[in-house]
């Protein structure tokens, strides 16, 4: 079974290529969903949002830069000369190809986001010293293949598309929900606790739709897909929610309201096992996108991550188990291709190990969190509305 990308129009720019689609030289990776150089993707944050820049005229109108039949290198080297000299020409292009305005960030994101970078270098440097004292290295490493270069073009179109769609159903999906939650700054408990149960179901909601969105989830049988809803999808919600931390911005007021919220429903002494662990997840876990995401996908197409015996439901037999072992060995190798092409043998050891170790931990709280749940009263509305997200019909 091999990957395949999605052939789906919105993630038609997200085919990753060694040339940047707007000016032509080399690019450096996926900016703001295309491929491009790093003079291009500067430009393009700089000026996507002034669109006078697409009235300016252009000084060089007596060639047309996007003529396909132009196909003399000299040509070629005089439309990406074009592009480069002509400021209106070349923010066109970046809207043409499919860069997003929206990916930009703020200021604030920015700022927050040269630090978690400089948080991990960091932790890098540290983890390369400890490595050089030691001295040995892991039997473990002898096996692994000491060609970085694993990566394939289909292999980056598939991670790329991952990132987009994560961005896509995930991300925007909770963000506006959140707005939803919090229209306005919220001061009074009262009111804090008025939304308790919306956290919870739209850290779910939002994880649901990214992963129904995958072309591996859409081709099972609708029992399959049931199966692993009902049995995986809430396991990872601890999960989704650092990996949505991570990935957006948060005012002080909301953060505040949102501790509110999960100190409601974890009561003290829980919430208190719970922050611990938040903790610990942002120390274990790189800030990298791919990997937090591919390792959210994985974790998914399991059996069930845990199980346990309520007398009222009607057991859901997986069909054609190796369907799903199948789809699971797809993900957990483009996981260690892009670990061991990024960081190396003993580093991708350390950083998996890490996720292992910081997913169980929230498993486990995710276990005492839905006792709490199911045995509380006034949080018992909580608990059947999660489970009545792990429908595939829920709208």
């Amino acid at each position: 079974m091999n990957t395949t990308p999605v052939n789906h129009s919105r993630y038609r720019t997200l085919n990753f290529k060694h040339e940047c689609i707007i000016c032509g030289s080399r690019a450096v990776g996926i900016n703001f969903g295309v491929s491009s150089c790093a003079p291009c993707k500067a430009f393009f944050r700089r000026n996507a949002r002034r669109k006078d820049v697409l009235t300016l005229p252009c000084h060089h109108s007596d060639i047309n830069p996007f003529n396909e039949n132009n196909t003399d290198s000299n040509d070629m080297k005089m439309r990406y000369l074009q592009i480069r000299q002509c400021s209106s020409c070349r923010l066109r292009r970046c809207f043409e190809v499919g860069m997003k305005e929206e990916l930009i960030r703020t200021d604030e994101e920015n700022q927050w986001h040269r630090e978690l970078v400089d948080n991990n270098r960091k932790r890098r440097e540290t983890l390369q010293k400890q490595e050089l004292e030691q001295g040995n290295q892991s039997s473990l490493t002898k096996h692994l293949p000491q060609n970085y270069d694993l990566v394939s073009k289909i292999d980056w179109c598939h991670l790329s598309n991952i990132v987009y769609a994560f961005d896509t159903y995930c991300v925007k999906t909770y963000l506006e929900q959140r707005a939803n939650i919090f229209k306005n700054e919220i001061s009074q408990k009262e009111k804090q606790l008025n939304h308790y149960k919306m956290l919870p179901m739209s850290i779910t909601f939002a994880l649901g739709s990214f992963l129904k969105q995958l072309p591996a989830f859409q081709s099972l049988s609708r029992t399959n897909q049931l199966f692993l809803c009902k049995n995986n999808l809430r396991r990872l919600m601890f999960l989704n929610l650092h990996e949505l931390n991570q990935a957006c911005f948060s005012e002080p007021w909301q953060i505040d309201a949102c501790k509110s919220i999960w100190e409601f429903i974890c009561g003290p002494d829980l919430y208190k096992q719970f922050a611990n662990i938040q903790i610990s997840a942002e120390k274990l876990i790189i800030a990298d996108p791919i990997m937090t995401r591919l390792w959210i996908i994985t974790l998914f197409f399991s059996t069930p991550l845990f199980s346990y015996y309520d007398s009222k439901s009607s057991m859901i037999k997986v069909r054609k188990n190796s369907l799903l072992i199948d789809i699971q060995t797809i993900y957990i190798t483009l996981l260690w291709k892009y670990l061991l092409n990024r960081h190396g043998p003993m580093e991708s050891i350390r950083i998996y190990s890490n996720l292992v170790f910081a997913f169980l931990s929230m498993l486990r709280i995710g276990l005492e969190v839905n006792i709490r749940l199911r045995t509380q009263k006034d949080l018992a509305s909580i608990h059947e509305t999660l489970d009545d997200l792990t429908k595939l019909d829920i709208n």
